[in-house]
């Protein structure tokens, strides 16, 4: 949950940072050339359009950030890719008609192109890598074609920038970018082998039910207004169990037990093994009225039927009144004080933690 967390951070502020980036370079070409026109419109119009575009996504995005990322991710990068095809094909028209050479009027946005595939490559879904490779040659070849047919202008700096950016340049960005997913891929192994192994550390290894560290977790888990009751149920005699029929045996009534616990009790709760043969049941917002009843019903349900090799076994129930879940521990000393009084009068029932209850010290056997 954490890893999942972290994630989710990470993922949210990168495309925090890309939009404001993208804003902010448009933001930029839209200044640069109002200072410096040229008298071409799409100077102003494309970097508007993006300013404008950016704005409303990033409006967009934040108000439901985990809900609308990957969204916002395909049209950044959509928008970052075809407002560079419009830009492009209006200078080169322009030159194959003569009205200018291409490499004079083109405006430096190939670096911008280059973040844009790379934007695109990186953060888009696996299926949409063949549209960004597309939008890419749809810009690229016609370039190269204008060039290859005006050596003039291929052999000039300019017509050698554009020939090695959109040429080495992005063969080396697609070379890289299969290493930087394989990496990513890598890290979710590692991110899904860590929430594994968390998740086994909060688990009980013979009953597979939550040990102390997990329940905290489940703890943390719940709503900020939830109230819990704690139920501690102790099995009757488990050491004479033990010293009878042998510690395997005692491990089969413990996996018998738990399993049993889980199909007593059908509204919110969770179930852990507190220790030895104790078990912890957390009510979430159990009612006042059913709370005294629920006791005797886990204590019913669990002796109701015989183990097997042994028999009848019993157990000891004691609850806790209802409280804000931040007060568990003092929830658990309740259950406990009702847990002893439970079995100092005699064992096999239920009792319902009140102020007037003694915690015995000395635990029956």
């Amino acid at each position: 949950m954490k890893i999942q967390n972290a994630r989710d951070e990470i993922k949210i502020a990168t495309i925090y940072r890309v939009l404001i980036a993208f804003c902010l370079s448009s933001f930029l070409f839209l200044v640069f050339f109002a200072f410096f026109p040229r008298g071409h419109m799409v100077d102003i119009l494309a970097p508007g359009l993006n300013v404008i575009t950016m704005l409303l996504l990033l409006g967009y995005f934040h108000q439901n950030p985990q809900k609308h990322a990957n969204l916002a991710i395909k049209l950044c990068a959509f928008v970052g890719l075809f407002s560079l095809v419009p830009s492009t094909y209006y200078f080169l028209i322009m030159a194959w008609l003569g009205k200018w050479r291409f490499i004079d009027e083109f405006p430096p946005i190939t670096g911008v192109m280059i973040a844009a595939v790379a934007i695109g490559m990186i953060m888009l879904p696996k299926s949409y890598k063949k549209t960004v490779f597309i939008v890419w040659i749809i810009i690229s070849l016609p370039i190269f074609h204008y060039l290859i047919l005006h050596p003039d202008e291929l052999h000039s700096l300019r017509g050698h920038e554009l020939l090695s950016l959109l040429g080495p340049t992005s063969l080396l960005l697609y070379s890289i970018l299969p290493y930087q997913r394989k990496i990513l891929r890598h890290l979710d192994r590692v991110a899904s082998l860590l929430k594994r192994t968390e998740e086994e550390a909060g688990r009980d290894f013979l009953t597979d039910l939550y040990n102390r560290r997990g329940l905290q977790g489940w703890l943390g888990q719940l709503h900020h207004d939830d109230r819990i009751s704690v139920l501690l149920i102790d099995i009757d005699h488990f050491k004479n169990i033990n010293d009878r029929y042998g510690h395997g045996t005692g491990d089969n009534v413990l996996v018998e037990i738990a399993s049993r616990l889980r199909s007593i009790y059908f509204e919110k709760h969770t179930i852990a093994r507190w220790g030895g043969e104790e078990f912890a049941v957390l009510l979430v917002n159990p009612k006042d009225n059913t709370l005294p009843y629920i006791g005797s019903m886990f204590q019913n349900a669990l002796g109701a039927l015989p183990c097997k090799t042994i028999g009848k076994v019993t157990v000891s129930v004691g609850i806790s009144s209802i409280a804000h879940h931040e007060h568990f521990f003092e929830l658990v000393d309740q259950a406990d004080k009702a847990l002893y009084s439970a079995k100092n009068n005699g064992r096999d029932q239920s009792v319902m933690y009140s102020d007037n209850l003694t915690q015995h010290h000395s635990q029956a056997s």
